[in-house]
């Protein structure tokens, strides 16, 4: 009985302990703005997503004793979505579908933009929380 109660109370305080790490979960709505077509190359993208990319390996990301982070994103217009987080490609996000992408600690910008050059979208986030992304058209709710 006494190893019983003993797992019991050590379960309900790893239990709890978990539950207390748990980071908060903010949720961003982001319009998106139409982009101006008369502008030159995009500040906001450092490296772009090539379709033929050479077979160059990516060197290793250094050692960091922070985290690793989740963004989410829900897209909520009818156009294919490329993500930069700090400026560099790290995916897509089908039209009226949901998407994730995974980065080191440390990220500062969330950058994206439809796949034509249509509208973008572009806020701040760190890893401290989880963000989800809603992108959504100009004065759409």
């Amino acid at each position: 009985m006494k190893k019983l109660l003993l797992i019991t109370v050590l379960f309900l305080m790893v239990s709890f302990n978990s539950f207390a790490q748990e980071k908060e979960t903010k949720v961003v709505k982001i319009s998106g703005t139409e982009v101006a077509k008369t502008r030159g190359e995009n500040p906001n993208i450092k490296t772009d997503f090539v379709c033929d990319a050479p077979d160059v390996e990516a060197p290793k990301p250094p050692a960091t004793r922070g985290s690793v982070c989740t963004i989410n994103f829900d897209n909520y217009t009818g156009y294919d979505i490329k993500v930069y987080v700090d400026g560099d490609f790290k995916g897509w996000v089908s039209p009226w579908d949901e998407g994730a992408v995974t980065v080191y600690s440390g990220y500062t910008t969330v950058y994206c933009i439809t796949a034509g050059g249509s509208y973008e979208w572009s806020a701040k986030g760190d890893c401290d929380s989880y963000f989800n992304y809603e992108l959504r058209k100009e004065n759409s709710r």
